[in-house]
């Protein structure tokens, strides 16, 4: 066999290819499961938000101790009840997004991170001029997701680049 079809065969070709981080395994599996909650915490907002004013006055003997905290209970109550269903269910969809594109970052292909920022972005835009008022993202809430766009995008060139090859003794 000759030296170029040794290297073309099967066992060199898995070699070269990319290998996933395993820091980059990890921010999957925690967009996954931050994501997921937020999915379904959306999808039953949008069909339930219309009950949560009848959640305060259940839950209104429990706050009764502090009266400023049931107070501000029942404002974001009745803040997240005026928010239209349609609304919730946008960002369940973003949420989505981030879910869909931490599955192909997991497969190390680019268009994941594009995915994932584009639906972050989406998300704060959607909380911060559509819905607003008391629902608004914090800079720390930004910040958060900036360092993990970041991470994602340090973790994903860095397991691009890697090969099997580079480790070898």
């Amino acid at each position: 066999m000759s030296e170029m079809e040794e290297n073309m065969s099967p066992e060199w070709a898995e070699e070269q290819k990319p290998k996933r981080t395993t820091f980059l395994f990890i921010l999957c599996i925690l967009t996954f499961i931050g994501s997921g909650y937020s999915v379904l915490y959306h999808v039953v907002l949008s069909f339930a938000h219309t009950q949560i004013p009848e959640l305060v006055k259940v839950y209104s003997d429990f706050w009764a101790y502090r009266a400023e905290v049931a107070e501000q209970m029942e404002q974001i109550f009745e803040f997240m009840a005026s928010v239209p269903s349609w609304q919730y269910l946008l960002l369940a969809l973003f949420y989505s997004g981030n879910i869909i594109g931490a599955a192909y970052m997991l497969q190390l292909k680019k268009v994941g991170l594009h995915i994932y920022t584009i639906s972050q972005m989406a998300i704060f835009s959607i909380e911060a001029f559509m819905i607003g008022g008391l629902l608004k993202p914090q800079v720390a809430d930004i910040l958060w997701s900036l360092t993990f766009i970041l991470l994602y995008y340090t973790q994903l060139r860095k397991s691009m680049s890697r090969n099997v090859n580079d480790y070898e003794i």
